[in-house]
């Protein structure tokens, strides 16, 4: 009896820990200037964010050839440190540009911290605690203070989430 209980419990618990980890499903035709437009419109800050001209990161990387799409927002005052990317890449290459942009945001940081620290204090951590995600084909990026990432992140997931 205790042999039953204790396999039903088994098959119950790999179950449960399999369906926990499914992963969501993401569009994938989305572009991402309708999506930057989305979260930041989601932060409800009232900035009219600017939005970056191809070369914004000639000084960091060389855009990946399989980056299909793409838009960085940021905002026009530079006392502000709020950046918000958007990449929409070929298949399986998420994590890919996932690595891209956390070494973007590092040498950001490195370079540009200690100047950041002298002027604009209080802005440092935005760029320190910059966060990267993916979803389904797209990684997105984020300098802001916590709030604003997980809203812009929220919205991001929302507009591309497939039920």
């Amino acid at each position: 009896m205790k042999r039953i209980l204790f396999t039903l419990l088994s098959i119950s618990l790999l179950f449960s820990l399999v369906s926990c980890g499914e992963s969501a499903n993401y569009a994938d035709g989305v572009s991402a200037k309708a999506l930057s437009d989305t979260a930041t419109a989601a932060l409800g800050d009232g900035i009219a964010y600017l939005t970056a001209e191809n070369g914004f990161f000639d000084d960091y990387f060389a855009m990946p050839t399989y980056v299909t799409d793409s838009s960085v927002r940021f905002a026009p005052d530079t006392n502000n440190l709020n950046e918000f990317g958007v990449f929409h890449v070929e298949a399986g290459k998420a994590n890919d540009m996932k690595d891209v942009l956390k070494e973007y945001l590092s040498e950001c940081l490195e370079r540009n911290g200690s100047w950041y620290d002298s002027y604009i204090a209080q802005e440092t951590p935005k760029l320190r605690d910059a966060e990267v995600m993916v979803f389904g084909n797209y990684a997105v990026y984020a300098i802001a203070s916590k709030e604003d990432r997980a809203a812009f992140f929220d919205a991001v997931e929302n507009a591309l989430k497939v039920e």
